[in-house]
């Protein structure tokens, strides 16, 4: 594979303020829950699905589940953030049709615009919720656990109000770099994904060479076209098994013309064959074992 899963989750949501000083050189990758970043200082561009963001200090950058993303981190500024892990299941029990709490995801994903900046520091609620948040992590009160799920509740409600008053325009104060012909690559490749997909097809649907495509699409993703639409195949098919559909039925519904090549590559990117995903499935209630953090 040419990029990775990182981080592990062990609960429903977690929060932890980095600092890094030392050089570090994060590859693209993916997570399987949501996150959250509230950038405090240093010198980053941010790139989520082929676009890269300027960030500045208190910009709260999204990242959905399954999106290829990494920094980009000038070793001679001290990098900071606070980040939040969040478990998409979670989001989805605790939403219902009026709310959905995973609304701020969604829309990044779809609108590819997965930066918003924060105003009036002192005074936002939404600094000043995460600061709470994060200091009811070490509060050992009485009822601490259902006290930090109250606060984090808010604190997506107030994310979600934010974006949804904003006119569904969260990157009036950035410079985003991207390549309109890559993006809209991406585009086509999400909405087909299940589809027929070979970098000839996608070549002839934009008018361009192959070649030229497969340079273009490796310059400003890190991965070529074939890795990715692998990969999407592969995540989504894990989501399903999640959600108890037949293996058979998976193999087909992803894309995949033959089990075997499906189960191969399953097993490559994941370490496990997908029966012996859904059996673990089966025999535990939580299947992100740890947390590992260097983005």
């Amino acid at each position: 594979m040419e990029y990775e899963k990182k981080g592990y989750l062990t609960s429903y949501f977690k929060l932890f303020r980095l600092k890094d000083i030392a050089k570090l050189n994060v590859k693209a990758h993916y997570h399987e829950f949501d996150k959250i970043i509230l950038f405090l200082s240093g010198k980053v561009n941010y790139v989520i699905e082929a676009q890269s963001y300027q960030l500045f200090p208190y910009d709260i950058v999204f990242v959905p589940h399954n999106s290829v993303h990494y920094p980009v981190i000038d070793e001679h500024a001290p990098y900071e953030r606070l980040v939040i892990y969040i478990s998409p299941a979670f989001l989805e029990k605790e939403s219902d049709a009026e709310s959905n709490l995973a609304h701020c995801f969604f829309f990044a994903r779809q609108n590819h615009s997965y930066v918003m900046h924060l105003d009036n520091i002192e005074t936002n609620d939404i600094v000043l919720q995460m600061n709470k948040l994060e200091n009811s992590f070490t509060d050992g009160g009485f009822a601490n656990k259902i006290y930090t799920k109250l606060i984090f509740m808010e604190f997506m409600i107030l994310l979600n109000r934010a974006i949804i008053n904003d006119n569904c325009n969260i990157n009036t104060h950035h410079h985003v770099s991207y390549d309109e012909n890559v993006l809209a690559v991406l585009d086509y490749i999400n909405r087909n994904l299940f589809n027929e997909l070979n970098v000839e097809q996608i070549a002839k649907q934009f008018f361009v060479s192959k070649y030229y495509l497969m340079r273009r699409f490796k310059a400003k993703t890190g991965y070529s076209i074939h890795q990715y639409i692998l990969n999407k195949r592969l995540l989504a098919a894990k989501e399903y098994i999640k959600n108890g559909r037949a293996l058979t039925q998976v193999c087909f519904d992803c894309g995949f013309k033959d089990y075997s090549v499906f189960s191969r590559s399953f097993k490559t990117a994941f370490r496990q064959s997908p029966r012996e995903f859904k059996k673990s499935i089966a025999t535990t209630s939580n299947d992100y074992k740890e947390v590992r953090i260097n983005d």
